[in-house]
């Protein structure tokens, strides 16, 4: 089996030579080829590579480029093997688990091996506890936003093999922001087949990790913008919603105010069904669009089940302040609206709208 190594460099010249050597030791495959990818280093690692590489092996030296994401889609458009492995080129990532990932793809048609810190066998090494939360915290984030990602142990990895033409054949729309490109070939270029294989991940020998607070920006960012801005658009149709609700109470109270002083049971539930219908609609032409499959009745029945236990908090929140508290019932139901919000985003998100179609 051929592959491509692609490893992208940024001042990584201590580490460049160490790498290739380690990769000469450990990789098994005799067709591979080592493909270095630089945004013109300023410690000249370009150089270093150019003075290590093989016959077969490529040093690309980009000038006025900068980014992980665009360097890794470049190593794999310029590589000539049918799969490609990505990997950091600091040592993190122990170039012997490649042997693994290519048993893997031997042993069925896959599109997509994972080398996976978090699943049995993997592990983590250097790492302080706040590291740890971080990595955890993003990669829950990207499984409430993007469903190519559910059933992973593991979507955050920098160190994974791809089918090249998966890749190429989606050139187009691909558009990698920060430094997690696995994520863009997991939502973009839809790979049938997705594998993990554990990986231990190691400490850097040289140099310093370059996660810092523009690379969690960009990576917000970026998750944001794979899942078309759902979570923003789900806030919009919310707050629509909340004043659509509110509008309701407003209305029985001087229309009908036995509803809203009396039986006000009844006028906040009337009020957080209209919201709904309200809601589910804007969901299905604007928020969720791009997942509507099938009978949208069904849909909407699941959407009244699925979001039940925030109709159910939001609607227990506003009665027990109005009854318990004596709160004026527009406050009531304006506080219970705020405690069903993120409940109710959270089960639309992976309850009804679960999975991407691509029109």
């Amino acid at each position: 089996m051929d592959i491509s190594i692609v490893l992208p460099t940024y001042k990584e010249a201590e580490n460049i030579a160490l790498v290739v050597s380690e990769i000469r030791k450990s990789v098994s495959e005799a067709g591979y080829e080592i493909v270095v990818v630089d945004d013109n280093s300023p410690d000249g690692t370009w150089l270093y590579a150019v003075n290590l590489i093989g016959d077969n092996d490529i040093v690309i030296r980009r000038i006025n480029i900068k980014g992980l994401s665009t360097a890794i889609l470049d190593g794999i458009i310029f590589s000539l093997k049918e799969y490609v492995v990505v990997m950091d080129a600091d040592l993190q990532h122990p170039p012997q688990y490649i042997n693994n990932m290519v048993k893997v793809v031997e042993n069925g048609d896959i599109d997509v091996v994972i080398g996976s810190r978090y699943m049995i066998g993997g592990g983590i090494e250097g790492w302080t506890k706040s590291r740890i939360i971080i990595s955890k915290g993003a990669t829950l984030i990207a499984k409430l936003m993007l469903p190519s990602t559910r059933g992973l142990t593991d979507p955050m990895s920098g160190f994974f093999m791809v089918k090249r033409e998966k890749v190429v054949a989606n050139r187009e729309r691909l558009n990698p922001r920060g430094y997690k490109i696995l994520l863009e070939i997991l939502e973009k270029c839809q790979p049938l087949n997705v594998s993990e294989t554990p990986y231990v991940f190691r400490s850097r020998v040289y140099g310093k990790s370059k996660l810092g607070a523009k690379t969690i920006i960009d990576y917000i960012l970026h998750v944001l913008k794979l899942s078309g801005w759902r979570p923003v658009k789900f806030g919009v149709v919310g707050a629509l919603g909340m004043l659509v609700n509110l509008g309701v109470i407003e209305f029985l109270r001087r229309t009908y105010s036995y509803l809203v002083q009396r039986y006000f049971v009844v006028g906040s539930l009337l009020a957080i069904e209209i919201s709904t219908l309200f809601n589910f609609t804007l969901h299905e032409l604007w928020t969720f669009r791009d997942r509507r499959g099938g009978n949208m009745f069904i849909r909407l029945l699941l959407f009244h089940t699925t979001i039940l236990p925030s109709i159910l908090s939001q609607f227990i929140a506003s009665n027990i302040l109005f009854y318990a508290f004596s709160i004026d019932p527009l406050i009531s139901q304006f506080i219970g609206i705020l405690i069903g919000f993120p409940i109710n985003y959270i089960l639309s998100e992976l309850g009804i709208w679960r999975k991407r179609s691509f029109e």
